[in-house]
């Protein structure tokens, strides 16, 4: 993996970890965020969001 690459990794997962710590989310399971892969703050970040809509409405 090149060094751009890795650090375009970092920087997306460092911005949707800033944004669960703002909804109150610190860890999933008994897992830092900091421990997930891009994939799975993806996917945490997702059911956050959609869990958030469904309150809204």
């Amino acid at each position: 993996m090149s060094e751009q690459t890795y650090s375009d990794i970092q920087r997306k997962k460092n911005l949707i970890i800033d944004s669960l710590i703002h909804l109150g989310i610190y860890k999933k399971g008994n897992k830092q965020l900091y421990e997930l892969t891009l994939h799975e703050l993806e996917t945490e970040y997702h059911i956050v969001n959609l869990a958030i809509q469904d309150i809204s409405f």
